[in-house]
Formats: C-alpha cells, sequence, structure tokens
C-alpha cells in the first residue's frame, strides 16, 4: 500500500471515527470534483450496493420487468430480483460487448411491464448513451448504467458525468480505482443522491433531531454506507489515479496496433470520439481453450470475466445467441498500470503464435 494511503488510515483511525463521517463526505467531494465518475456520487460499501440504490431511487417499481444484457456479472441481474423484478436478457453488440439497443426495442415492442434497462459499459467501453436516451423518452423506462469498469471513461468526447442517467460505480479489489470493497451511485440532480445517502444508512434522516426525537426514518433504507475507513484508502487512489488511467489507455493502444493485422476480433468502441478508460483488452478469438492453455504455457494470464447469464438460474429465458457465441470466443489479456509496453509486445508475439 501507498505511504498516502498508510498515512491517511493512520489518521482516520486516530481520530476514533472510523464509520460514515468526514473522511467519507471528502472521499464524495474529490470524486465529484475528478469528473472519472458521474455527478453528485454518494459512496458506498459494494458496485453491487450501488446498483441496488439506483432502481430503488429510480423509483422501479417492484413486480415489474428490468432489462439487462446477457454479458455482465451476475450483480447486474441480482439486483433486478432483490428489487422483486422480473429480468429480461437483452442480446449484445459483438464488435462493443456492450448490450444491443435493437434487441432492447424488441423486448420494449413485446413486454408492456418493462420499467428499466440496466446498460454495462464492458470493459470500460462506452455504450451509446444517445440511443439510450431516446429509448427512454420513447418507451418512458428509466435507465441505469452499470459503470463497474468504466470510471475514467468518455462518450463522444465528453466525460461520464455528461450522461442524464444514474451511474452505478464499483471500487472493488478488480477496479482500476481499488478499495478492496466498496462502489459510488451517481445522480443527474442533487434530489437524488440526497435520499441516497438517506437510504444507504437504513433511511435515517438526521434533519429534525432534537432532544426528545434524535432521528427520523421516513423511508427505510438499507445498510449500505461505506466508512471511513475505505474512503480514506478511496482519497490515496485518487491522487494517482489520472495517470494510471493513462498509462491504461497507452497499453490499450499498443495492443491494438500490435493485433490489428493478427485473425484476432478487436472489441472496442464503436464511435472515434469514444474512450474506454482501459480495464480490460478483450478479443475474439477462434479455438479458445486452446489458445488460453498456450498463453498460460508462455506465462501469460488471461480472464474471461462473464458467462452469459443465461447459464444461471434467473428466470430469465430470452435467448441471446451472440452473447453465447461471443462469451465462448472472448479472452481478456492482461492489462494493469505497472505493465511494461516491452510486456505487451510478448504478449502479443505469443498471441500471434497461438491464433496463426
Amino acid at each position: 500500500m501507498e505511504p498516502s494511503s498508510l498515512e491517511r488510515l493512520r489518521q482516520v483511525l486516530e481520530s476514533g471515527w472510523i464509520g460514515l463521517g468526514p473522511v467519507t463526505k471528502k472521499f464524495e467531494q474529490e470524486l465529484a470534483d475528478s469528473d472519472l465518475v458521474g455527478k453528485y456520487p454518494v459512496a458506498v460499501n459494494s458496485g453491487t450496493a450501488a446498483l441496488h440504490l439506483a432502481l430503488v431511487v429510480a423509483d422501479v417499481p417492484k413486480g415489474s420487468a428490468v432489462i439487462v444484457p446477457a454479458n455482465t456479472f451476475v450483480s447486474t441481474a441480482a439486483v433486478a430480483l432483490q428489487h422483486q423484478c422480473r429480468v429480461i436478457l437483452a442480446d449484445i453488440e459483438r464488435d462493443t460487448g456492450n448490450i444491443d439497443l435493437n434487441s432492447v426495442r424488441e423486448i420494449l415492442e413485446s413486454e408492456p411491464d418493462v420499467s428499466a434497462v440496466i446498460a454495462v459499459h464492458y470493459s470500460g467501453i462506452p455504450c451509446d448513451i444517445a440511443g439510450l436516451n431516446e429509448i427512454s423518452s420513447t418507451y418512458g423506462v428509466a435507465v441505469v448504467e452499470d459503470c463497474a469498469h468504466a470510471i475514467g471513461s468518455m462518450w463522444q468526447g465528453l466525460p461520464m458525468s455528461a450522461s442524464p442517467h444514474i451511474q452505478a460505480y464499483s471500487f472493488h479489489a478488480t477496479k482500476a480505482l481499488a478499495l478492496g470493497e466498496g462502489g459510488c451511485v451517481t445522480f443527474p440532480d442533487e434530489a437524488g443522491a440526497e435520499r441516497a445517502r438517506r437510504l444507504r444508512r437504513l433511511g435515517i434522516d438526521m434533519s429534525a433531531r432534537s432532544w426528545s426525537n434524535p432521528y427520523d426514518i421516513p423511508e427505510l433504507g438499507f445498510k449500505y454506507n461505506m466508512g471511513d475507513i475505505a474512503a480514506a484508502v478511496g482519497l490515496a487512489q485518487l491522487e494517482g489515479l489520472p495517470d494510471k488511467l493513462e498509462m491504461r489507455r497507452s497499453i490499450v493502444r499498443q495492443y491494438r496496433e500490435r493485433l490489428a493485422g493478427l485473425p484476432v476480433e478487436l472489441v472496442r468502441e464503436s464511435h472515434e470520439s469514444d474512450r474506454s478508460g482501459g480495464f480490460a483488452v478483450p478479443v475474439l478469438v477462434k479455438d479458445r481453450e486452446r489458445v488460453r492453455k498456450e498463453l498460460d504455457a508462455a506465462g501469460i494470464e488471461s480472464e474471461i470475466y462473464f458467462r452469459p447469464l443465461s447459464e444461471f438460474p434467473l428466470d430469465a429465458t430470452r435467448t441471446t445467441p451472440v452473447a453465447e457465441r461471443f462469451a465462448r470466443d472472448i479472452i481478456c489479456l492482461p492489462i494493469h498500470p505497472l505493465m511494461s509496453l516491452d510486456e505487451v509486445d510478448y504478449v502479443c508475439e505469443r498471441l500471434s503464435e497461438c491464433v496463426v
């Protein structure tokens, strides 16, 4: 852990206040000032909690249906089920790994009880936010963006904070901003953020406290709040995050240049003005398992990340053939801020031997 993290943790421990407090508030303010996440961030204890709070604050009715992409982590669907909603799987775009808006429109035309769409920015590649806006206005559904991979991403040259939707971010140990556990949910207006701040701590409202009435609970909430220990780590991580994100983007560029002539499909942004945050380097290959074994023999670790959600007991029966084929072919190549460009070249050379 960096010395600044240790120093910040020491200050929190010596203060005697380790739960939700002033350090968490400072972390939220620095997140807002960074422009790396959406507006009005509310810090919580996981990205899953962020997604659930997003559905609650968006007033998604219980008993309605929620559309989620088949290519995502189970949390994206689990929160809808926990909110007592039915999950409908949408197919994805093979080029980007993101939700296919044509699939979403087909569902909306045939399923009258859909109340929300959760769109995942797969590997940090931005979804078509303008298209999501059009769907929201045409069909009257809420849109929630799962930004677990997307801190620092840009769409149409704009930061993620330019989006008009509620967004959920993850600060899990595997993410670019790594707190171990944690996340935040962001809102297009202060009113939504204020409601989320109450709901993340069981709905407790301290604004009208008195000697005889220490707090009120006008709306029952959840135990989702972040504490000052995690926030202290987050503040330290934020200091170097822009440089780490730029290093990730340099690695992604190097991969794309070196892999351009190989018989692999690059999963990448659909618009030139979009920019991935560089969470992962996904490519599609033939005979994926053989390729992974040969890379492993060369000392190169690879990841798959997601199985299609249709393989899990979610009671979501819609077929998603593109996502299922994507899951058979996808491989995510190594990327982290300490990786050198020479190491990227080595991975590409070994991969070229596997796919020729």
